[in-house]
């Protein structure tokens, strides 16, 4: 290279960092980096050297820890000039484009029409630049680059049974393979990943993992923005999204897009394509990469946030189930059907004939629940002597009626036995409840439950909760004589109150919710307009239920 070739390149360069090259001139400096090893080392020079000058995050540093990651940041660069390259122009408001050329001190230079393909064509021959690296061997530092933030029931491979919360994942790990369950990690740049065993995997850097086989699926904030996961024949290069991956052991790869988009980097090093997908869209590669494929999307198949207090582990479900809750499950499925509370005590109990002929009379004492991290408490409801209390912070049911303190059987999730005068289970319009299909809530008056609303917030890491709905009634099964009030109380607060719902009778139950709500308290009383034969409680015979009892999550 003389010096007028050198003079022309640091010519173009300049124009380059100013944006103001031509197309002829952008075509002139790539043909240069290409063929000529000594313009290139200048360029790299030059770059390297303005960037330090303007302190600026343009160029990324060469102090690599892998030669993966080497490879990946040129995969980077590429995959954000394409973004660059089909995204649309954006017009300049002529208020905003006149005080913009107000501020010019200096006459502007005449600008190419065509901005996304000078940008396209800096961030190649600033690409280009990570050639010169991809050649020299890097010895890695060991660094942590993320930490295991959740794990719910994970059995690991090779001894890690002691692997911790908080345990750091390190650069230079070997593969881990994580044999069963559940982990969520937290790299240092932000992006999350929950992976599900089986699964083999290593965190290379705070922004990228490799999967050999396994489903992992990702949350990416836009600070984090380029999180890469590595697979066999294809890369996921986020921008700004979640998505799940499905990598196989027959070296297949599934790609689904919940959010946001991805780009697809698939094919080997030597010829690889780049496919933008949005959300909404999933894709399949097979063939090393060769073929790359639209197939169904299939989001709930992974498993998006877990909580390893709760063992909750959410699939992106739109509903938590309240009976299942009440069960001693997380809402997912994972509760005991008949199992329950004894609101006279905070309890759990198991339905079954010993409680059939017992009617407890107890003071109207609020009761914390422990093993029920979503159950806040439960009370018998009963304002004659004092205030009813429904939470632990101490919310007051103001217009709680007064009640003879006396409950039957406890709250239950659904029962399908034969007990009492009736028939078997519950029944409500025809259809059948309190079954793993047709959850409910057996709540036979006097009772009271409350739910945590922001211990299930925190489990599922901010999911907003927006409504409970629900359908209310006296079971078909239950005695002729039953009359009972239902209540749904937020913050102490009534939202939903029916009453005198008599056997065979029902109503629909939709009471909105905000990210302020903290309590959920679901009680039935006995109507105090009733009336029952001789000798027997006057709440014999309310056999209430809540029907599918739900949380709508947005």
């Amino acid at each position: 290279m003389d010096s007028i070739q050198r003079q022309e390149l640091d010519m173009i360069l300049y124009l380059m960092l100013e944006k103001e090259a031509s197309d002829q001139q952008i075509e002139r400096l790539d043909s240069l980096l290409e063929n000529d090893p000594e313009a290139l080392a200048h360029a790299m020079d030059y770059y390297l050297i303005t960037a330090a000058l303007r302190k600026s995050n343009a160029i990324p540093s060469a102090s690599f820890n892998t030669q993966d990651e080497i490879d990946e940041q040129f995969n980077l660069l590429k995959v954000f000039a394409e973004e660059e390259r089909i995204a649309p122009t954006v017009a300049i408001p002529a208020e905003e484009k006149k005080r913009s050329q107000a501020a010019v001190v200096r006459p502007a230079a005449p600008k190419s029409d065509h901005q996304k393909t000078m940008l396209w064509a800096l961030v190649a021959s600033m690409a280009a630049l990570f050639l010169f690296f991809a050649s020299v061997k890097f010895i890695p530092n060991r660094e942590p680059v993320a930490v295991l933030a959740e794990a719910v029931e994970a059995r690991w491979q090779n001894g890690e049974e002691a692997l911790k919360i908080q345990d750091f994942f390190y650069n230079t790990d070997r593969p881990r393979t994580l044999r069963s369950g559940t982990i969520e990690i937290e790299f240092n740049s932000g992006a999350r990943a929950v992976v599900e065993g089986p699964a083999e995997f290593v965190c290379k850097s705070d922004n990228m993992i490799s999967l050999s086989y396994g489903r992992l699926y990702s949350r990416v904030p836009q600070h984090a923005t380029g999180f890469t996961v590595l697979a066999k024949d294809a890369r996921i290069v986020d921008l700004g999204t979640e998505f799940g991956v499905q990598a196989n052991v027959d070296g297949t790869l599934e790609l689904h897009v919940t959010h946001g988009k991805t780009s697809l980097i698939a094919g080997d090093k030597s010829s690889r394509d780049i496919y933008q997908i949005p959300a909404g869209q999933a894709r399949k590669v097979s063939d090393q990469g060769t073929s790359v494929k639209e197939i169904e999307l299939k989001g709930s198949a992974f498993a998006q946030k877990i909580d390893t207090e709760t063992g909750l582990v959410w699939k992106g479900q739109k509903t938590l189930n309240l009976a299942d809750i009440t069960g001693g499950g997380n809402g997912f499925g994972t509760g005991t059907l008949e199992a329950g509370i004894d609101p006279g005590t905070g309890r759990p109990i198991l339905f079954g004939p010993e409680l059939y002929n017992i009617h407890p009379v107890v003071s109207n004492a609020y009761h914390r629940v422990e093993g029920r991290p979503f159950v806040d408490g439960v009370f018998v409801p009963n304002s004659t002597d004092r205030p009813q209390i429904v939470s632990s912070q101490g919310h007051i049911f103001e217009n709680c009626p007064q009640t003879n303190g006396t409950y039957y059987t406890g709250i239950i999730n659904g029962t399908v036995q034969e007990f009492g005068w009736g028939g078997p289970g519950l029944k409500l319009n025809g259809i059948v409840y309190g079954t793993a299909d047709s959850p409910a809530i057996f709540i036979h008056a006097n009772q009271g439950i409350t739910y945590d609303l922001a211990a299930m917030r925190r489990a599922l890491q901010g999911a907003p909760i927006v409504r409970f709905e629900s359908v209310c009634g006296i079971s078909q099964t239950a005695v002729l004589h039953g009359m009972a009030d239902f209540y749904v109380l937020v913050d102490g607060q009534v939202r939903f109150h029916q009453s005198d719902i008599r056997k065979d009778q029902f109503c629909d139950v939709r009471v909105d919710l905000s990210g302020k709500d903290r309590f959920l308290t679901l009680a039935t009383v006995a109507s105090p307009n009733k009336k029952t034969p001789e000798g027997l409680n006057i709440e014999h015979g309310d056999w209430c239920l809540f029907g599918n009892p739900r949380l709508i999550l947005e």
